[in-house]
């Protein structure tokens, strides 16, 4: 494993970032930190493997991360994940069942996690920190529908130029297989989509 870390800066902004979703009591803020852990990662290294059950959720404090599955002996990529997001096999965390997916670091990454037991504790001892949750896991998949409907009704072309406007680091950082395969299209199209622009 990476190196532990039980405070830090990094630590800071994924609390920041908590308390911008919802506002926290200090009491709160400090029980969350003593449940985050950060460690560093090499590119390519697993975080979560498929048929495995989730016990984690993860931040992304530096570096990229991908969440994919195997389908016709290819990958398909279901997100890309930079600086603050966050990212996990939710179904499986919730359910308890085995993952569906695999999450891999992209780049050498600083990952900040908390174990879905300690999140549950959390959730009981602290009003605020519960709702906190319920509004990231609705946030989760709201974006989660708002991909799969572009996916669904929006041309190449489009969604393309939907991540060029939200996410346009991401073309930057992605290999292009994965961002093709996260934009529902051979990586051919998409070479001939950024040709045109």
């Amino acid at each position: 494993m990476g190196q532990h870390t039980i405070y830090s800066p990094a630590i800071a902004r994924a609390l920041d970032h908590f308390e911008a979703v919802s506002p926290l009591t200090e009491t709160a803020r400090d029980a969350i930190s003593h449940c985050l852990i950060l460690e560093s990662f090499p590119k390519k290294h697993l975080l979560q493997q498929t048929r495995r059950p989730a016990t984690h959720l993860f931040i992304v404090a530096s570096g990229m991360v991908r969440s994919y599955y195997q389908h016709d002996n290819r990958e398909v990529t279901l997100l890309l994940g930079q600086e603050q997001c966050i990212v996990c096999a939710m179904d499986s965390l919730l359910s308890g069942e085995p993952a569906y997916y695999n999450i891999e670091t992209l780049e050498d990454s600083e990952i900040i996690s908390i174990s879905y037991a300690d999140l549950e504790r959390l959730y009981t001892a602290f009003h605020e920190i519960e709702r906190l949750g319920r509004l990231m896991i609705s946030q989760y998949y709201l974006e989660l529908d708002l991909g799969l409907r572009s996916l669904r009704f929006k041309s190449a072309r489009d969604r393309y130029l939907e991540l060029l406007e939200k996410q346009p680091e991401l073309l930057q950082r992605a290999p292009l297989q994965y961002l093709a395969s996260y934009l529902g299209m051979s990586a051919e199209t998409l070479s001939r989509i950024r040709a045109e622009q």
